[in-house]
């Protein structure tokens, strides 16, 4: 059994428990049996409505009970099962006391202290910064970095890309934040654009992907209501697909990034919180993507880029070949079955 310890709500979004996800898809192709453990209600939702057994321990999700979770999950351990642990709440203290029972596994995107567990995850491209092999060089603890472990979703590779912005009349321009949109990016970029390139505006149809915690839900029906070149795509559960029928794809500095990389799509991001700097610098030297500035602290400087960068893409064919060119060669979809398989052989399976 691998149990998956990880949490979702209004503010910490769904990102843990969606590339969660995509790892207990895996598991599952591989006839594993996983049950995800929880703080509360607040995370049961998208967890059950994609099939998976729960565990809800009732308690804080910001900090948990660990001897409460541990006299819980006592109960069902059996020798050789694996706790995943993805939450930015869970410290030595927890994963000390559950090594005694379990195998552990760690997304540890923060390389804030050294991890008691048996394999570490950090697929970002930001790991570069961090002295991964110097922290754990001494130990067994297996380490995967980099983006040969991006867990993306099986849809993923499943889809034919296409090749070129702009080969139709209206050109269909992908809008995504990641779960919650803090910053209100995706509302301030509709109405910069309709007011300071009203004519761009209005030649691109907006597809306007929104998930269960985005708090501005009302407004943004509204003005797409206003809109008849707004479309609002409320949890979709078929994103490759979408980003497939798109020409360009404005974001925030997510793991968007790396399923625009997947999918071939030409990509302009911003910046929305400081954990995303060194992985915009990163991706835009590498002449992936166009970096329009960090939108929390210069957000009106980071929208005149936006306009000006989209009106270049739009005319530079051979900037939109070499930005595929590199995300080809940068990322493939096999990150979840890297991850898995590494599981599995920690496991002697």
């Amino acid at each position: 059994m691998v149990y998956i310890r990880t949490d979702a709500n209004c503010q910490i979004a769904t990102g843990h428990v969606m590339r969660c996800l995509t790892i207990a898809d895996e598991l599952k192709k591989q006839n594993k049996d996983v049950c995800f453990v929880v703080s509360d209600d607040e995370s049961l939702r998208i967890i059950q409505e994609n099939g998976y057994k729960t565990i809800n321990m009732h308690d804080a999700w910001n900090a948990p009970d660990i001897e409460k979770e541990y006299s819980v999950l006592c109960k069902y351990a059996k020798n050789k099962d694996v706790l995943l642990v993805d939450t930015y709440y869970i410290k030595n203290d927890y994963l000390n006391k559950f090594r005694a029972v379990f195998k552990l596994v760690i997304f540890d995107d923060l390389f804030t202290e050294k991890k008691n567990a048996d394999i570490i995850i950090n697929y970002n491209v930001f790991f570069r910064r961090f002295d991964y092999n110097g922290r754990y060089g001494k130990s067994d603890c297996k380490l995967l970095l980099g983006e040969k472990y991006v867990p993306l979703r099986s849809q993923f590779g499943l889809i034919q890309k296409h090749n070129f912005v702009c080969e139709h009349d209206k050109t269909q321009v992908l809008l995504i934040c990641g779960g919650g949109d803090r910053e209100n990016m995706i509302l301030t970029v509709l109405r910069w654009m309709q007011k300071n390139q009203n004519q761009m505006f209005c030649r691109c149809e907006w597809m306007v992907v929104i998930g269960s915690y985005y708090p501005y839900k009302d407004e943004l029906l509204t003005i797409a209501s206003e809109n008849q070149n707004i479309f609002v795509k409320i949890n979709i559960s078929n994103m490759a697909e979408l980003m497939n029928q798109c020409d360009l794809c404005i974001s925030a500095a997510s793991t968007v990034l790396y399923e625009c990389c997947a999918m071939l799509l030409p990509t302009l991001f911003f910046v929305v919180a400081e954990d995303q700097v060194y992985d915009a610098e990163w991706f835009s030297k590498n002449e992936m993507m166009l970096y329009c500035g960090n939108f929390v602290v210069e957000k009106e400087q980071s929208l005149k880029k936006l306009g000006k960068n989209m009106i270049s893409i739009f005319r530079n064919r051979k900037m939109q070949q070499e930005m595929k060119n590199q995300m080809k060669k940068f990322l493939d979809t096999y990150g979840a079955k890297r991850i898995v398989d590494e599981i599995l052989t920690d496991m002697g399976e």
